[in-house]
């Protein structure tokens, strides 16, 4: 028998229930009136994506809901410890097998787990376990208790493991590179070892660490230790220095693969395998510095969900996410305001985003009972994410809380204790800026932009954003100039204060959120991308900061229509810019907007408007190398549909986001458009959207499931009064389940 450990996914074979029955935790309970689904999965897909109604959206999801799966564990494990991890419950999950209940969790962004051996039955017998998932409103749970700038949604919203290792297994490693600053690339671990047995055993640890092609190139001693009975031990492993490391940065995100293994009489029964990146870093009172180069962190906000479907997505939507900050040209993003996917953490380190996380929260404060569960949910988000090389400050302060000395105090303590490699920071609103006390490393303020500021390091942490109906969709020319601009002056602040280390947007998609205090139908229209991550013109000035050798960028911001400005501004990292209406020169430009930013924005004013074609010709070193043409949209004439992804596994979660545009003859979107179109989706697809729906600035967005087992194509069809259809088609491809 082979005593190593083995990872499961504990995705499908999952039953439903929307309705609270406390007989659902017996194993004999009759569940076949439950729903089959895959994880992750939202107990309620909403009906609508705003709206002044969509309070009642929110309640739908504040209920109590059953989750069961049954299993077999095959006699050979017999001896084994089985243990099974969730990655995130929304809020509360009472866990039982067999009708024993393993344990209970707080808290709808934290992962745990729970050794579940001893309720476990070996062999070909049925095991079952069963999930009570509370959903409702917990006053005593953050980041609840008072109003809440997004929402929670509900349901076992990601991933699910079961793990089988021996009685004697790694339970916890933190790798480190204290010395590398110095030069020293010695990689350091430092692991927590369990003994599950009723005696002392003697184990021996071997670190080792891969390149990415797999090699070894550099491994430490064994290290023998006697792990007591019934109890653990902690140790330091440390390897030799690797030979011309390559360091991580976000232009060369490298990653080694750190391998503990356990051995008991020279046989391995333990191995964990983590990617690490070797990098330091320094916050310090006049900027960061990665690797001992000053960085500039141009970074966004990002909140974790998605139209009707909420946080329950499957892990590329995740990655996609991450990719598309990438793309944008930024190099940073606040997880806002809790932890994050582990998906999306792993696919940042693998791009090279810099991340500043933190514990769940929004401005409230609650009792005693409520802080405890935030400092365990600090516990909890530093043991699973530390060896991210993305994640460079653990944030351990309410999300624009008022000072609370103690408090704060204690949480930084434990970041501290958990792992003294990165410092701490705590986000305050702009108008505690003066007043309020600095007790964590970073001194981290929402909309405010000092000459010098009070303390440092310092950073932004948001900034911009929409706050009077300039980010829309569907905006005028006028209003989404505005709104960029609000990037755009922020941006230029940051690049030129030599003491403000950057800045996070506010934000990089639209959400929903619970308080509207904004009056548009719980969405706040901050993103530079909308709810389906299409783009709006302010996410081009970004996306123009990123070197020509990686993309050369040329945008028109406008639609030249009768109601456009009589002035254009061109988001591009060209030197020179030329424009033209309808072949007619307007003049070759340099850069004249926001010039402390890497790449200026262009303004060409005192245009006259002819409807046809603006094209803009871009230059770089006196040589073209990019054209771009704006055609003033006519009358509409056809809709496309695109998928985002052209298959998807037929396992009940995978899905994939679809756009409808409304085009003219010229293919030109028609960016005012809000004619009402009817969407149907046909084969083996689910379709999640609303149907008739109206175009939100000439597009909108639905989501297509595929179906469990049910493999082939999927259409879907989009038709609208008085104008030619359109349709696109999806494959679905089956998949084989576990064996468990």
């Amino acid at each position: 028998m082979c005593r190593n450990r083995k990872v499961t996914e504990f995705n499908t074979g999952w039953l439903y229930s929307p309705h609270d029955d406390a007989a659902a935790r017996l194993p004999l309970f009759d569940d076949g009136a439950f729903e089959r689904v895959t994880l992750p999965h939202a107990n309620k897909v909403l009906e609508k994506h705003k709206g002044d109604d969509f309070k009642e959206q929110i309640e739908s999801y504040r209920f109590v809901s059953w989750y069961r799966r049954h299993f077999t564990i095959p006699e050979e494990y017999r001896g084994m410890r089985v243990m099974v991890g969730f990655q995130g419950v929304a809020t509360v999950a009472e866990v039982y097998v067999n009708g024993v209940r393993a344990g209970v969790h707080k808290g709808a962004y934290t992962g745990f787990s729970f050794d579940i051996t001893d309720s476990i039955r070996f062999g070909n017998a049925d095991n079952v376990i069963a999930v009570k998932v509370d959903s409702s409103r917990q006053e005593e749970i953050p980041p609840e208790g008072g109003d809440v700038d997004y929402c929670l949604f509900g349901g076992i919203i990601r991933g699910v493991t079961l793990t089988i290792a021996d009685s004697v297994y790694i339970e916890d490693s933190f790798f480190t590179t204290p010395g590398l600053a110095a030069g020293d690339s010695r990689v350091n671990c430092s692991a927590m070892l369990q003994n599950t047995t009723g005696a002392a055993e003697e184990v021996a640890v071997r670190l080792s660490v891969r390149d990415a092609e797999g090699n070894e190139v550099a491994a430490s001693e064994s290290i023998r230790v006697t792990v007591p009975a019934g109890g653990k031990i902690k140790l330091e492993a440390g390897t030799p220095a690797i030979e011309c490391p390559y360091l991580w940065s976000v232009d060369s995100p490298y990653l080694y693969t750190a391998k503990l293994l356990l051995l008991k009489q020279e046989e391995v029964i333990d191995t964990v395998e983590t990617k690490i990146g070797l990098r330091w870093f320094a916050f310090t009172e006049r900027g960061f510095y990665l690797n001992g180069e000053k960085l500039k962190l141009r970074g966004v906000n990002r909140h974790e969900q998605w139209p009707w479907q909420g946080r329950a997505v499957p892990g590329k939507l995740q990655i996609r996410d991450a990719d598309m900050m990438k793309e944008t040209g930024l190099n940073a993003v606040r997880c806002s305001h809790y932890p994050q996917a582990p998906e999306f953490l792993s696919r940042c380190d693998e791009i090279g985003l810099i991340v500043f996380e933190e514990a769940p929260g929004w401005q409230h404060i609650g009792g005693e009972a409520w802080q405890e569960i935030y400092k365990t949910n600090v516990k909890e988000m530093i043991l699973r994410d530390r060896n991210h090389p993305s994640i460079v400050t653990w944030g351990v302060r309410v999300n624009e809380s008022r000072d609370n000395h103690d408090f704060v105090t204690a949480s930084a303590a434990i970041a501290k204790e958990l792992d003294p490699s990165r410092p701490t920071h705590g986000v305050r609103q702009g108008d505690d800026y003066e007043r309020s006390e600095k007790i964590e490393d970073l001194y981290t303020v929402n909309y405010r932009y000092p000459e010098i500021p009070r303390f440092t390091p310092y950073l932004i942490t948001e900034h911009s954003g929409d706050w009077g109906g300039d980010g829309y969709p569907w905006s005028k020319e006028d209003a989404a100039a505005r709104f960029t601009r609000s990037f755009g002056e922020a941006l230029d602040y940051y690049y030129g204060n030599e003491f403000c280390a950057g800045g996070f947007a506010w934000s990089m998609f639209d959400y929903n959120n619970e308080v509207n205090y904004m009056h548009t139908g719980h969405v706040f229209y901050s993103g530079l991308y909308d709810l389906w991550r299409l783009d709006k013109p302010a996410s081009y000035l970004y996306r123009s900061q990123k070197s020509p050798d990686d993309e050369i960028v040329l945008y028109i911001a406008g639609y030249w229509t009768e109601e456009s400005p009589l002035e254009v501004e061109i988001y591009s990292n060209c030197d020179e810019v030329e424009l033209f209406i309808n072949g007619s020169s307007q003049g070759r430009r340099k850069p004249a907007l926001y010039t402390n930013i890497p790449h200026p924005a262009f303004l060409f004013e005192g245009l006259v408007f002819e409807p046809g074609e603006l094209e803009a010709v871009g230059y770089i070193a006196d040589r073209e190398v990019a054209r771009t043409i704006r055609r003033t949209p006519e009358a509409p004439d056809r809709i496309a549909v695109t998928p985002d992804y052209d298959s998807l596994l037929a396992d009940g979660a995978d899905m994939t986001c679809v756009t409808v545009e409304l085009l003219d003859k010229n293919g030109t979107r028609l960016p005012y458009s809000d004619n009402e179109v009817e969407i149907s989706v046909s084969g083996p697809g689910e379709f999640i959207g609303e149907s008739p729906v109206a175009l939100e600035g000439g597009r909108i967005g639905f989501l297509v499931k595929g179906k469990p087992h049910q493999a082939g194509s999927i259409l879907c069809t989009v038709t609208a009064d008085g104008i030619k259809a359109g349709s696109c088609k999806i494959d679905s491809s089956d998949y084989e389940e576990g064996d468990l």
